[in-house]
């Protein structure tokens, strides 16, 4: 080897069985990226260790059956009776929505028909807004009294006393 070989650089044959050489960024990236995956994997693990676990340990055991007991056997007169009943209340439950839809036939044919009616209505009726009659009013001035001659004398303004008048006085 030559001295101003770099430690860096392969030799021929070397890298073509290596590969190219990869920087030093490449590596530090690729190890900060591994070492975040592995954090993030490592917080989730901590942070629900109770699902995982009982996900595993469940896995683990197969579920067992319940043993059936035989002291609860029905009788064939009770299993017939609640058979009975069930198909009684099916009967009224399928009767009730036959009887729903049936209204709700109805509702639908009388909405249409309130529709059309409406619409028949509204293309009837005169485009222009109807005229209103309003009530002859007075005019403003003729509906204000004159006042008197009589009350001639001094007239308080802003609510002040007037002094006595000597007119009224004698």
């Amino acid at each position: 080897m030559t001295v101003d070989h770099q430690p860096n650089e392969l030799e021929p044959g070397a890298q073509r069985i290596l590969g190219a050489p990869r920087s030093r960024k490449g590596r530090t990236l690729a190890a900060f990226v591994l070492l975040a995956i592995a954090g993030a994997a490592a917080a989730y693990g901590w942070l629900n260790y109770d699902g995982i676990a009982q996900t595993v340990f469940s896995t683990a055991r197969p579920a067992t059956a319940q043993p059936v007991d035989d002291k609860e056997t029905v009788s064939v007169e009770d299993f017939q009776a609640f058979q009975k009943q069930t198909a009684d209340s099916l009967q009224s439950a399928n009767a009730d929505l036959v009887a729903q839809k049936a209204d709700l036939k109805r509702i639908s044919e009388q909405m249409s028909a309130l529709s059309t009616r409406l619409e028949a209505m509204q293309s009837a009726a005169p485009k222009t807004p109807p005229q209103q009659a309003a009530p002859a009013r007075t005019p403003v001035s003729a509906a204000r009294k004159k006042p008197s001659a009589a009350s001639a004398g001094p007239i308080s303004v802003g609510g002040s006393p007037l002094p006595p008048n000597s007119a009224d006085d004698r």
